[in-house]
């Protein structure tokens, strides 16, 4: 990350031009900024914060800069700009000092989810809707759970979830939150346009909870699957009836071909949706069972002899300790896609974990390897234990200049072979032959 110089961001917004806006919310307006070498920036400059020194913006900065997943948007730096300027007081012209906070981030050239959703169910492709829902999930987790100190977004809606080129989303907007008084009285314009995703609580109480985010997920859902506001048509009738619809929805904008697996997604979904929204804030779930829940849906169970297997998902830190970080002792195989090492699990079980190269496959290929293979159970096919995916954000040398870049690490699990290979065992018998 950098600490941008005012002028440095004076220059890349054309003086934070009219034409350049792309944003505006509570706490800033948001600039379009190009670089020398062409790249794209968006540039925050916040609202006046008072109270907030430069030594607290800095630091909080450093917080929220700790918060790196696929699923947030990146931060790349800050600036903290302060100037003395002439104004007017009491029919006098005195020097004030004012103090500028600019945030700058990633800009993702998929726009924001708001501009993808439709007043109509089904807009949007079924994977591409599992995707943005799996993804604000993700990310919603990551802010609640996966920091040292949670972060609550307290705004979260379409407008605040980002885009990129394959429509996988980003969570932005959640910087500097609590330096703003939550029991502000909202003009009616702003009412209008944020109170939806605002649970009962806050509205009449003024209370926040970790819960307050998931109501606002709920909503974004069900905005999502069921359209932006045809949702509200049904809000009155049974969770069960209300599934139907969506669910019926669906089935006829994939004309009858919906599979098994889709089928589960489309139901957990809504599901899903329906707890978040509840009235009472007990009832509602938290963000790690939401996920749980969606994970179950990528789980096969299936039973053999003597005992119930289950896939799993890894953590790339898990594969690392079992596999002495990949060391060269542990390596059992190499081929074009990757290499394979051994690894014991905390039970010991011996596995064997194929570690895959970066390059040659993409996201979506690993994904459906990785459903065929669950699918895939017969006593004369090497079972599949788990799997994993990673990524993780560095800062790399490019051009003379340091830029974000994402590393992503895959890995397949199976079950480990005693007797290695076919080829092996032929390979010994034509020595022995030959001796």
């Amino acid at each position: 990350w950098y600490e941008f110089t005012y002028g440095y961001l004076n220059s890349i917004t054309d003086n934070f031009s009219e034409e350049r806006i792309i944003g505006r919310g509570r706490h800033g307006v948001v600039y379009q900024g190009v670089q020398d070498n062409g790249l794209r920036i968006a540039v925050k400059k916040l609202h006046l914060m008072p109270g907030l020194d430069d030594e607290e913006f800095i630091i909080e900065f450093h917080n929220l800069v700790r918060a790196q997943h696929q699923n947030i948007i990146l931060l790349l730096g800050y600036c903290h700009h302060t100037a003395q300027v002439l104004v007017e007081h009491n029919g006098k012209d005195i020097s004030a000092r004012v103090e500028e906070g600019y945030l700058c981030s990633e800009h993702l050239q998929g726009g924001s989810l708001d501009k993808h959703l439709s007043n109509e169910p089904c807009a949007l492709a079924w994977h591409t809707c599992y995707k943005i829902i799996r993804g604000v999930c993700e990310g919603l987790h990551y802010l609640h759970k996966g920091v040292e100190y949670p972060i609550y977004h307290l705004e979260l809606k379409p407008t605040k979830i980002l885009l990129d080129n394959d429509m996988m989303p980003k969570i932005g907007g959640f910087g500097f939150s609590r330096f703003f008084d939550t029991t502000e009285t909202f003009n009616t314009s702003e009412v209008a346009r944020t109170s939806v995703y605002m649970p009962p609580e806050y509205v009449s109480k003024r209370q926040i909870t970790p819960k307050f985010d998931v109501f606002s997920l709920g909503i974004i859902i069900l905005q999502i699957m069921a359209g932006k506001e045809s949702y509200t048509k049904y809000a009155d009738i049974p969770p069960k009836e209300f599934i139907e619809h969506v669910y019926g929805f669906w089935v006829n904008r994939m004309q009858g071909t919906i599979s098994k697996h889709t089928s589960r997604e489309v139901r957990t979904c809504i599901e899903i949706a329906l707890k978040c929204v509840e009235s009472s804030q007990v009832k509602r779930p938290t963000i790690n069972q939401i996920i749980q829940r969606l994970n179950k849906i990528d789980i096969i169970e299936f039973s053999s002899i003597d005992e119930l297997y289950r896939t799993r998902e890894f953590a790339f830190e898990f594969l690392e300790r079992i596999t002495n970080d990949f060391s060269d002792l542990n390596k059992v195989g190499s081929g074009g896609y990757g290499d394979v090492y051994k690894g014991v699990l905390d039970n010991g079980e011996e596995i064997a974990v194929k570690k895959l190269h970066q390059l040659g496959i993409d996201d979506e290929q690993f994904k459906n390897e990785v459903n065929n293979l669950m699918r895939v159970q017969h006593e004369n096919i090497v079972r599949l234990v788990g799997y994993c995916y990673h990524t993780s954000q560095i800062f790399v040398e490019y051009k003379g200049k340091h830029v974000s870049a994402s590393v992503v690490e895959r890995a397949i699990c199976f079950e480990y072979m005693q007797g290695g290979s076919l080829n092996d065992q032929l390979s010994g018998m034509i020595l022995l032959y030959l001796h």
